[in-house]
């Protein structure tokens, strides 16, 4: 398909994986000796054509951009030395201007990489395969689902607007480099990444460390899929599939406390579903996400989102952020994305088990919301909140909602983590505020609708150009 895929080839996937083998968190044994017309035959072989896959979902032209579009461009950041980075002063203002470093932003062309390696796996292995080879398979398929969603989120509108009919992203499941897809709509999307998702499951047996997919991943993939769908009760299905699986729990105390800080393979982190595991050591310098999230870069804490994280006293989740004072005043940076120390490290966690309780209390606020307050409240506990500081359907603290409830707890439990802010808002309808002080954003664009054209982004413009197949999205 139109994404450079023909430069890369079999070989070039499968040194992928033998740089995922020798360099990444993967437990794979390197292989030196592969040509074309072996690397898709035998278990040794696809179990490092596999590696090639979860090493480019690690790669910083993937997780770096795509973290950008969706945390920057939210209401929890307050943008800091606009116009130091073009890229990212484009996203953070929503100026998307056709302008090369807009338009060659890295998530689409790498996104296909992953999946591009993840079809080659999968059409390599038949559905009657021998249960270690269908393990390949079923990883392979949840990669291939877990991206295209994540695409579909960057460059696709909201599934509620319009029913799931507008234009999507291309959902490839071919390896054939010569194909110029259409763009599938945003339904269509959903409804083949379920599909994926649902017999990745069946698949995957073997019992893995989180760096790898599981059951339990595929299940916590399709409660957050069917939420943004808005299938309630499909969400509350899977999530609470994951809830009763009884292999995870909370991490409390200092657990918690340090659980941003490592690479999630402790045997005490029983709340991480799947990380991107980085190796301590293995930095990528500038193109890190704690480059831009730490202090003195692009993105500080927003007033608002500090207002909720101090509103309760004695709420441990104002831990995750340091204070830098300044002379225009103290702003507050996320320690997220720092890994035993190192801004240039971290091992970013796409689902841990705090997602599903807060997935289950937004699905269940129409018509259970005492169930919605018990999981929100079971958060605030964990995070050292006790008494008055529970809601309660008599008092929710000013929130005229319980949904309102559910949203700020959400904002406060996952603010920077993998765009969640800005699905909740889309969602469910609800624009982007950003009139704060110290705000650079222009003032034209402090109140965005859920509805705005800028509230998708531009596909690249290389990929329109080789491509007449795809549409742009307007901006």
């Amino acid at each position: 398909m139109a994404i450079n895929i023909k430069r890369s080839g079999i070989i070039g996937v499968i040194c992928l994986g033998l740089l995922g083998s020798c360099k990444s968190a993967l437990d794979l044994k390197p292989k030196t000796d592969l040509d074309a017309s072996t690397a898709l035959t035998g278990y040794d072989n696809l179990q490092v054509a596999l590696s090639g896959a979860y090493s480019q979902l690690n790669n910083y032209k993937y997780i770096t951009p795509f973290f950008n579009q969706v945390e920057m461009s939210t209401d929890n950041v307050e943008v800091m030395k606009a116009g130091n980075n073009a890229t990212t002063t484009s996203i953070e203002s929503y100026s998307f201007m056709r302008t090369a470093s807009m338009m060659d932003i890295q998530t689409w062309g790498t996104g296909y990489k992953v999946i591009y390696a993840a079809n080659m796996v999968i059409n390599a292995i038949p559905d009657n395969s021998a249960a270690n080879l269908l393990q390949l398979k079923g990883e392979a398929l949840f990669l291939r689902a877990l991206v295209h969603m994540e695409l579909v989120q960057v460059y696709g509108k909201p599934y509620v607007q319009d029913g799931g009919s507008n234009p999507g992203v291309p959902y490839m499941t071919s390896t054939d480099a010569t194909l110029l897809p259409s763009r599938n709509t945003v339904k269509e999307v959903f409804t083949l990444a379920a599909a994926d998702f649902e017999k990745s499951a069946t698949f995957l047996t073997q019992s893995k460390a989180n760096a790898y997919a599981s059951k339990e991943a595929c299940w916590a993939a399709l409660a957050d899929l069917w939420l943004n769908a808005g299938d309630n009760t499909k969400a509350i299905t899977y999530a609470e599939k994951v809830i009763n699986s009884g292999k995870f729990s909370l991490v409390q105390g200092s657990t918690y406390l340090n659980y941003f800080n490592n690479d999630h393979s402790a045997a005490t982190d029983k709340e991480t579903i799947f990380t991107i595991k980085s190796v301590d050591g293995q930095a990528k310098g500038y193109y890190g996400l704690g480059y831009n999230y730490t202090q003195t870069k692009y993105a500080a804490v927003s007033a608002p989102l500090l207002s909720l994280l101090t509103e309760t006293a004695g709420d441990v989740r104002l831990g995750f952020y340091t204070k830098l004072s300044t002379a225009s005043g103290d702003r507050y940076f996320t320690t997220k994305f720092i890994q035993s120390g190192n801004t240039a490290v971290s091992s970013p966690v796409m689902y841990r088990l705090a997602d599903m309780y807060l997935i289950r209390a937004e699905a269940n606020v129409k018509t259970n919301p005492q169930a919605s307050l018990d999981d929100v409240n079971l958060l605030r506990t964990r995070a050292g909140i006790s008494g008055a500081g529970l809601y309660q359907l008599a008092n929710l603290h000013g929130r005229p909602t319980v949904l309102q409830v559910v949203l700020d707890e959400s904002r406060i439990e996952f603010a920077f983590e993998k765009g969640r802010r800005r699905m909740d808002l889309l969602r469910n309808g609800l624009p982007v505020v950003r009139d704060y002080v110290g705000s650079t954003v222009p003032g034209s664009h402090i109140n965005i609708p859920a509805t705005d054209k800028s509230m998708i982004y531009p596909i690249p413009a290389t990929e329109i150009t080789v491509n007449p197949h795809l549409t742009q999205n307007p901006f």
